[in-house]
C-alpha cells in the first residue's frame, strides 16, 4: 500500500502544480529586484529578505536578476481551488475529493519561487532546494528538491522560472525560508522570513 500511496500523492502535487502555475504570478514576486532586510508584504503576509546573493553591478539593479519567495497559507490555498471548481462548474464530489488532497500535500500551506537568471542552465529549478527552519532558526523542519523544470524564455531579466511548492507539514509563524543553490559552495545562498502581517490581522 505503500507504494500506492506516493503515486497518489505525486500525482496530487502535479494536479495542483499545474492548477496554481496557470495563475498570474504575483508581480510583487517579478517587479524588481530585493535587497537584503528589505519587507514586502505578499499575500497578506510579511516577506524579508534576510540575505541572498548580490553578485551583480548594483548599477544594474533594475535589471539585476531576481530570487524570491512568498507563502499562501493552507485556507488560501482552499479559496483559490473553490474559485477553480466554481468557474469550472465542478460538482460538490468532485471539489470535496480536491480539497481532500490538497489537505493531504499541503497541510503547512505552500511556498512561491520566482528566479530569473541571465544565462538558461542556471534558472532550471533542479540546482534548488529549498528547507524550512522554525522561529528559532535551529534545525530544518522540512526540505525538498524542486527537480527539473526548464525556464522561461528570456524576458526583461533574463531566463525565468516559477514554482509553487507544497509543504506537507503544520508550520507555526514566523519561519524562516531557505533558497539554495547548488552551482554555489555556500552553506546558504537565500534566506526569508515569513511572519504575520499583524496590520493585516492576518
Amino acid at each position: 500500500m505503500k507504494p500506492f500511496r506516493i503515486l497518489l500523492t505525486l500525482s496530487a502535487l502535479l494536479l495542483f502544480t499545474h492548477n496554481l502555475s496557470a495563475q498570474k504570478i504575483n508581480p510583487q514576486l517579478d517587479s524588481k529586484t530585493w535587497l537584503d532586510n528589505e519587507t514586502r508584504i505578499i499575500n497578506g503576509y510579511r516577506v524579508t529578505k534576510v540575505f541572498g546573493s548580490t553578485d551583480y553591478d548594483r548599477r544594474a539593479y533594475n535589471s539585476a536578476p531576481l530570487t524570491a519567495v512568498a507563502y499562501k497559507d493552507a485556507k488560501q490555498l482552499k479559496q483559490e481551488l473553490r474559485t477553480i471548481a466554481q468557474k469550472e462548474n465542478w460538482d460538490q464530489k468532485k471539489l470535496d475529493s480536491k480539497l481532500a488532497e490538497l489537505d493531504s500535500v499541503a497541510r503547512g500551506g505552500a511556498i512561491e519561487i520566482y528566479i530569473s537568471r541571465y544565462a538558461e542552465e542556471y534558472a532550471n529549478f533542479k540546482w534548488f532546494f529549498v528547507i524550512i527552519r522554525g522561529e528559532d532558526d535551529k534545525g530544518k523542519l522540512w526540505e525538498q528538491e524542486l527537480g527539473y523544470q526548464a525556464p522561461q524564455i528570456p524576458y526583461e531579466r533574463g531566463w525565468w522560472n516559477y514554482k509553487v511548492v507544497y509543504v506537507p507539514i503544520q508550520v507555526d509563524l514566523p519561519f524562516y525560508v531557505y533558497l539554495n543553490d547548488k552551482h554555489t559552495k555556500n552553506l546558504s545562498d537565500y534566506k526569508f522570513c515569513i511572519e504575520k502581517n499583524t496590520d493585516n490581522h492576518n
